[in-house]
């Protein structure tokens, strides 16, 4: 299904960029898989439904740590984009 979510663009305001975030998140909310991607023997991404049981997309560092997260925080279920230092699990840095 391409061209399911709505682009979010520097241009909006706020309210719409938010609101647009979660209506992707409820799109991404309403599949019931996780995809996984493997390469070079670890994962190197996942999108969908993560361990932590929120959704969005990690990508993984080239030793399998979690670094980069896009979708909701772990804690509080916030949207965003979360980028850890090497060797720091994004997962367990935001709460």
């Amino acid at each position: 299904m391409p061209n399911r979510f709505i682009p979010v663009s520097s241009s909006q305001g706020t309210k719409t960029a938010l609101q647009n975030i979660n209506h992707n998140l409820m799109m991404l909310d309403a599949e019931t898989y996780t995809k996984t991607i493997e390469g070079g023997g670890s994962t190197q991404m996942t999108s969908g439904k993560l361990p932590n049981g929120r959704f969005g997309e990690v990508f993984y560092d080239a030793g399998g740590m979690p670094r980069i997260l896009i979708g909701q925080a772990p804690g509080d279920g916030r949207p965003g984009l979360w980028i850890t230092k090497p060797g720091f699990n994004v997962l367990e840095e935001v709460k």
